[in-house]
Formats: C-alpha cells, structure tokens, sequence
C-alpha cells in the first residue's frame, strides 16, 4: 500500500499495488510518494476477487478492495483515538427523563456513556449504529465532550456457554457429516453417488437442510474439525454476531487459539491485530458475520453459511454484494465447499437443489427425544368478549403461561414491532403523526428513563417529539394509538404476572457494546422467567428450559408490500416457533392473529417447509420472480424532488432507447417508468425508483452498467441493485 500523487493538484491518496511491468505506454510518470506498508495487505485471490465485485455490483476497484479489507485493518501502531465522556451526568440523566432529546440516535448515545462512562467514538458510533455528525450535535449542546484516550489492544475472547458436550452424532447428523466430506473431497474425475452430482459445475455446493433443533451447528463442528486435518481452513458466516452467542461459543470452546472472531465491536487496533493473525495464518478458522467472508485465509477448504436465509447477508451499501456470491467466487477460487444451512432456507437456495447446482442433506428430526413444539392458532377476534381483554394475550396463552412457570419453565413472546403502539391517528378525521422527515407514521413509544412520559419516534431517522393530544386538522381531542409493540407487551405482562420477571429485547434496549449478550446470557441463566422480543430472539437460540413460545401479532409480518413478504413471514414465524420444547418435554406455541387462514401461517404452524416452497414457487413462476426472473432496481435521492425526479426520468429515456435499439439482445426485458418510492421521503430526503424486469440476469447488469458510467448530477444519490432484498 502506497501514497501517490493524483490528478493535477497531486493531492496525496492511498493506492495498491497489484503487479510489476517493466515497459509502460505512458510518456510523462510521476513518482509514488511514499509506500505506507511494504508487506502484501491482499492475497492474489483478493485482487481478482475485487475486479469480479467491480463487474457485478457497479462499483470501482478501490471501494472493492476497501470493502475487502476495512481501512481500519491497516491502522499500525495507533495506541491512541479520540473518545468520549459525559459532560455532567446528572443534567444528562435529566434530559432523558424530560424528552429534551430531539433524536433516538441522540438518546443512544447519552444511555451508553451513562453505562460506561467513556467510550471511543468508534465504539460509540458502532455500538449505537450512528454517525459521528450525532456526537458532534452532542458535543454542540455541551452534553459530550471529546478527549484522547489509550486504545485497548487486548482481545475480548468470546464468552463460553455451559453446556453438555454432544459424544454421539445421531444417525442422521452422520450421514450428513459422511455426504458433506465426501463432496468436499471430491475432485472432477470422483465418480460420488449423489442423485444429481453429475450436474455439479466446478462450484461445490451443498445445504443442510433440517428443522429447528435438529443439530445443525453439530454437523458444522465435525466437518470443520476434519477440515483443518485436511490441513485446510474454514470461515463460518453467522447472521449476526451479537445474536449467536451459543455458535460462536460452540466454535470457541472447540477450537480455542486457532478461531479469529471478526465483528463490529472490535476496536481499530483489535480488528487490526485480528486480521493481522489471519494475514500470517496464523488461525485456521474465522468467524464472524457477512464481511468475514473476505478474511484473507489460505487454503480454504470449507465455507459455511448458517442461518443462509438471512437478509443481513447482503450489504445495503456500496457495494451491493451478497455474502452468497462472494463464497461461490472463493469457493471456486480455493475448490473449497460452500455449505449452506437454515431450516428455513430462501426458495432460490432450495431450488438449486431441485436444479442440480447444489447437494441437499437432510435432518429431518430434532437431535433431542422431544419432538416438534405441538402449535395453537389464537384468534384474537374471539377475545373481545373478555371482560379482561388487555388487546394483548389470549386467554389460551394466558393459562399456559401460568402453567409454564409453576412448573419451572420459561417463555418467549416474539413481536416484530417495538415500541408501545405503532400509530397515533384521529378517530374523527383520520389524519395520522407522521414523521416531517420521512413522511412515515411515527411510533408511540415509553421514556424508559421516565415511565410516565411518552414520545413518538420515528424509527427510520430517530426524529422525536411529544405525544400530541389534540388533532391539528380538526382540533379534535381524540386521538387515539393503535397496533401492539413490544413496550406494551412488556406492560401487559408485568400486570398479568407480577411475580414473574421479564426481560425486553429490541433495538431500544441493546445499547453498549455488549448488550445483547448480556440479556440473552441473564436468561439462558434462567434470571428472568420471560424474553419480550423482536427477530433478535426469533432464530439460533438454544434455551432448553422455554417450553413456551407466543407469537403475537401475526398479521403484522404479511403484506408489507415487498414480493418476500410471505417468505419472511414463514421464515420468522418457523425459526420463532423452533425455540420451544428444545429439550426432552415437548413445548408449546401460541400463534395469535385475526387471520389465521393464510397458507404461510398454515405451513408455519405444521413446520412444512416443502408445502410453503411449493406455494411460493407457483406465486414467483407466475410473477417472474428469482428464480424465474430478475429485477433490477435503480433508487435516486436527493434533498430537491424535482431534480430527483428528471434523473430518474433521464436514466428511463437512457435505458429505453437502448433496449429499444437492440431488442434482439434485450428481449424479455422490460423498463417501468419512474415513481416515488414506496417511502416517498426519507430523512428529508425524496426518494424516486425505476424498476427493470428481464429473464437473464447479465441484461440487466450490462444496462446497470451503462448507467453507472453516466455523471449525476450534484445533490442526487443513485444506488443500483439487482435482486434487492427490500423494495422500499
């Protein structure tokens, strides 16, 4: 890595230098001005990998490669960063209790330094998902102050969960382990006797594909333990880090020394200790969420993607890869396996099994005696007869929560919604609190550091303001909140169960650098009878004692306007209802709703994974969608509608004329003109898409290529994305 002189101001930048020529066609050369780090910082494999992300996801070589390998991995010898700390708690605390916050992202902020006191502004930005811009504001106010302090160089290692280790594989788990070496080991010339392995290209792929609790991250530790006595080397892609402590201590406790964990709440010098490490192979197994897939390991053997179903393995910023594709390229690169595995897989990956571009393994029964939690479908509509009808539980999941903990036993209530209500709306002239920067209804939400007070918070810029009263339309008095968030669960039970505790997961109470695992470790350490959730607590919890799982709110998860929306629903309301009965009693799952005829909460509840896929393929052929066809999706912002709008405009033309001029080349592709997005306004931002459709994947790119070469005009944001994961 170097420093060169660019462009006629020869301003100084980094640069990488990838090969040597003696000869050059150019006349007049400048000299580099100063080589930053002479040791290699990519692996050849790297290189070619970067130039591959430039061809597919519209971007250029440089944010290629610093998107392999973060800047922050190149920070040698920093001992020191800037940090911050409270100015004056008590008057901080003040501000929390009395609203004087204008933003969720301000309150994160103040809540995390209450906790901890001082923090780098990397952790803070990281921990509390903001910007530096937010300190700043902070700072302005006089709440923060900022400061220098000594980076920690000491890695955290991950915490070990107690837990009975497994000696034997069952019969099923063994045949899975057997196929999956087998294929891993296989080279063109092996005659394997799998049903379709005649129709495996170079890539080898497989998925294991088993139910909730069926022993899924056993199989991955045997098949990575005999990869590293193959004297190769494995990267295993969880969701989420702060979400999978159990697979991460699984992986630990195994390995030991020879496991990098690779995460966001890693300081600068961690993350560049880590990487360091695993530069000088020095480990042979990495974990850690979608960038870990570009850990520059050698001789890679065995990639695992679990939870393979998960949206957050497809990055949402430039560049737009998909950690999916990113493993087949290196799978490819190093011949090493790429296995995938979910109980609930996306319909594209199950569809390369049925197409001969992957393997299928099968565990079909849990690994403990207990069989599959038995499901009640709650129709909430019957409820409003109760006298005692809170708008919250069942009488069913009432009585058997009653039952759950004189027993013993725990419980998990899954909501896909936090706050307290999820609209405030005039029940005189309809009108609805939307927030004046996104032009989103705003979310009814408790202070939880003054419970008697309550705002509504925009949950896509933070924006907060006071509970109004009065409607500003028709000066009416009633307005009123509807729909159920996870606040107001958590209120309803500690009215129902006063002598139980629980415990709230949500985005708004996992502030700090380790807040997830402190919760999910107070409950797997049965401190608390109940978790209250959002998706956080939906998939890869191991809880034996939960013997009971509510699902509330079910109608929620279907129709948001996004062609996944069903898939998601099944995925969530099957990987939920897989966190009861994992141990030797049979559990129970509450799925509340006011209508529960639809066919995913049918297949949901009967755990079919096959009769929903048969379901969605029928709706996805008809449709046109992946796997049958592809959608390109182009998104322009800007801070002036009009400006956003004659850019979309000129993209359409642009592209049009194009398909229009070569129509052999671009049949079966359509372009739809420009519209507003289905969220028009975003952080003040206005928001215009055009959506093309073709039955081949390599039109579009090659028209999202030619687009990405047109100049924007200043003061508009233009994003291209192929198969997006979210549509709004």
């Amino acid at each position: 890595m170097v420093e060169v002189p660019f462009g006629h101001g020869n301003s100084l930048r980094r640069a990488v230098i990838s090969a040597e020529e003696n000869e050059t066609e150019f006349k007049d050369l400048k000299r580099i001005a100063k080589v930053l780090i002479s040791q290699p910082v990519y692996l050849p494999d790297q290189i070619e990998l970067a130039k591959e992300m430039k061809r597919r996801y519209f971007c250029s070589i440089g944010q290629a490669l610093k998107t392999i390998s973060p800047p922050t991995v190149f920070t040698i010898g920093k001992k020191s960063a800037r940090a911050c700390s409270l100015t004056d708690r008590d008057i901080a605390e003040d501000m929390l209790c009395d609203n004087l916050l204008t933003s969720l992202q301000q309150q994160r902020v103040v809540e995390m330094l209450l906790q901890v006191e001082t923090a780098s502004v990397q952790e803070i930005t990281q921990a509390c998902q903001v910007t530096p811009s937010v300190l700043k504001t902070l700072e302005r106010k006089g709440v923060l102050k900022f400061f220098t302090k000594n980076i920690d160089r000491e890695f955290k290692q991950p915490e070990i969960w107690p837990e009975a280790e497994v000696e034997h594989l069952n019969q099923d788990q063994e045949k899975a382990v057997q196929g999956i070496l087998d294929l891993a080991t296989m080279n063109e010339t092996t005659d394997v006797d799998f049903q379709q392995s005649k129709k495996i290209s170079k890539l080898k792929e497989a998925l294991l594909f088993g139910v909730t609790g069926s022993g899924k991250t056993e199989v991955y530790l045997r098949v990575a333990e005999q990869m590293l006595e193959y004297g190769k080397t494995v990267i295993i892609l969880v969701p989420e880090i702060s979400l999978t402590p159990l697979m991460i201590s699984r992986f630990t406790k195994k390995f030991g020394e020879k496991i990098a964990v690779l995460h966001s709440r890693l300081t600068a010098t961690q993350r560049f200790e880590q990487w360091q490490s695993i530069l000088s192979q020095d480990k042979q197994i990495v974990v850690g969420a979608r960038s870990a897939i570009f850990a520059p390991l050698k001789n890679i053997g065995l990639i695992i993607i679990d939870e393979e179903q998960e949206s957050s393995y497809r990055s949402e910023s430039t560049p737009r890869y998909n950690a999916h594709e990113i493993a087949r390229i290196r799978a490819i690169q190093q011949n090493a396996l790429l296995l995938l595995g979910s109980a609930t897989p996306a319909v594209e990956t199950f569809f390369r099994t049925q197409i001969g571009k992957s393997v299928r393994f099968e565990l079909p029964h849990r690994a403990k005696p207990a069989s599959l939690p038995k499901v009640h479908l709650c129709q909430m509509k019957n409820e409003f007869a109760r006298d005692d009808f809170d708008g919250v539980f069942s009488r069913q999941l009432i009585q058997n929560l009653r039952v759950t903990f004189a027993d013993g036993g725990q419980a998990m209530l899954f909501l896909n919604r936090r706050g307290l209500t999820s609209t405030l709306q005039c029940k005189i002239c309809g009108f609805v609190v939307k927030c004046d920067n996104c032009e989103v209804p705003m979310t009814r939400h408790l202070n939880r550091h003054y419970k008697h007070k309550e705002r509504l918070i925009c949950h896509y810029c933070g924006k907060i303001i006071p509970v109004i009263t009065t409607c500003p339309l028709c000066g009416s008095a009633k307005m009123e909140s509807s729909g159920l968030g996870t606040q107001r669960v958590e209120q309803a039970f500690a009215k129902l169960f006063p002598e139980y505790k629980a415990l709230r997961m949500d985005f708004d109470t996992t502030i700090g650098t380790d807040a997830h695992q402190k919760i999910l470790s107070q409950f797997g350490r049965k401190e608390a009878d109940c978790l209250i959730g959002t998706q956080m607590i939906a998939k890869g919890h191991d809880f034996p004692n939960v013997r009971t799982v509510g699902i509330l709110s079910v109608d929620s998860m279907l129709n948001t306007g996004n062609f996944k929306s069903e898939e998601r629903a099944f995925q969530l309301i099957t990987q939920a209802a897989g966190r009861s009965g994992r141990s030797d009693i049979q559990g129970d799952v509450f799925i509340q709703g006011y209508n529960l005829i639809n066919h995913v909460i049918k297949s949901a509840s009967a755990q079919d994974y096959i009769e929903f896929y048969n379901s969605e393929m029928e709706f996805r052929m008809r449709a046109k969608f992946i796997p049958f066809g592809n959608i390109g999706l182009a998104l322009f912002q800007g801070l002036n509608e009009l400006i956003v709008n004659s850019e979309a405009d000129f993209m359409y033309e642009y592209l049009n004329n194009i398909i229009q001029s070569n129509r052999d080349f671009f049949s079966n592709t359509m372009i739809y003109s420009p519209a507003p997005a289905p969220i028009p306004r975003l952080r003040k931002k206005y928001r215009y898409r055009l959506i093309v459709k073709s039955d081949n994947i390599l039109k579009i790119a090659q028209l999202f290529t030619l687009e990405s070469r047109r100049k924007m005009v200043k003061g508009v944001n233009r994003s291209l994305d192929i198969n997006p994961e979210h549509m709004l």
